[in-house]
């Protein structure tokens, strides 16, 4: 339960920050519908991952184990290295517009 606690905890802890800075792209009458489209396709990428893992994941009989759960880990790695590195285009993108603000 520690662990999952912990694992939970890493998870939302950088949820916080992703979701603030993609908040500052939109202007402020715009946010509202932003998040909202924001939120469905979160919503619809976390049903095709589940779905792109069922398709990787099999197993045998009902009573063998799992096979290819490690290449769901291994997608899910790339998929993150790919986020951060996206996350780091929207920091300089929110970056360029707060100093655009300024002048």
């Amino acid at each position: 339960m520690i662990v999952n606690v912990l694992m939970m905890m890493g998870i939302l802890s950088r949820m916080v920050p992703a979701v603030a800075l993609t908040t500052a792209i939109p202007g402020l009458a715009d946010r509202g519908a932003f998040m909202s489209i924001n939120s469905s396709l979160q919503q619809i990428a976390g049903g095709i991952a589940a779905a792109a893992a069922g398709m990787i994941v099999q197993q045998k009989t009902e009573f063998s184990p799992l096979e290819h759960y490690n290449t769901v880990g291994n997608v899910m790695v790339c998929i993150s290295i790919l986020s951060v590195l996206l996350l780091y285009r929207v920091s300089l993108m929110v970056k360029k517009k707060l100093g655009e603000k300024k002048v």
